[in-house]
């Protein structure tokens, strides 16, 4: 199968004979990445789908319990942003929320309903817009700005206060190697390059790691 694509940053149109897994393709004249195989689906999926189960795992899990003069108190995903909003701080608890909350909770959502399409052999207009919107989304996504904020809050309060991790980031930290992991496997240009409007003659080639004959 060949695909031509065109360069993002130059616009050097390019012809590819044969995709394989282990191959990045490399623009000729601006030499940026123009294509690269993502990983076969049904890693997609499964990876998608744990880090699905962490998501809702961690939302309700002590993040860090804090103590000071004898009174404790632990904090959550949702305890954190319900401080905020009674706090006043509607718009940092709303950028918190769509970046840590809403957005990788989305591309998972995304992710699991365009491979389980493409698996089923169910090709539309819809799902190709279900791809135009995780491509759009997925450059919001700043879900680890949240640790990095916890470790500083660690950092500042362990002087005054006696401070232990929570399972809550333990379970964080998972899910996000296990999104990250699902973001990097997943190439939607995969399902542009080998599925029509109406049908994907080439799903086979999306669930199994073998490269592609030329023609």
């Amino acid at each position: 199968m060949r695909v031509i694509k065109q360069c993002e940053y130059c616009g050097t149109k390019i012809e590819i004979d044969e995709i394989k897994l282990d191959t990045h393709y490399i623009c000729p004249v601006c030499h940026s990445l123009v294509y690269r195989k993502g990983q076969p689906f049904q890693y997609v999926f499964f990876i998608s789908l744990t880090s699905l189960i962490l998501f809702f795992w961690m939302l309700n899990m002590p993040l860090i319990s804090i103590k000071i003069m004898g009174i404790e108190r632990s904090t959550t995903f949702i305890s954190g942003l319900g401080h905020l909003i009674e706090s006043g701080r509607y718009l940092t608890a709303f950028i918190l929320g769509l970046s840590v909350i809403v957005i990788p909770y989305t591309m998972l959502i995304l992710t699991i309903t365009i491979v389980f399409a493409v698996r089923l052999g169910i090709i539309t207009p819809f799902v190709f817009k279900l791809l135009y919107l995780y491509e759009n989304i997925s450059m919001w996504n700043m879900a680890e700005v949240y640790l990095v904020g916890i470790f500083i809050a660690i950092i500042k309060l362990k002087s005054i206060a006696e401070i232990s991790i929570g399972y809550g980031t333990i379970v964080f930290i998972l899910f996000l190697s296990t999104f990250y992991v699902s973001v990097q496997w997943f190439n939607p240009e995969d399902v542009m390059f080998f599925c029509g409007k109406d049908q994907c003659l080439h799903a086979g080639e999306l669930y199994y790691n073998r490269g592609l004959e030329s023609g």
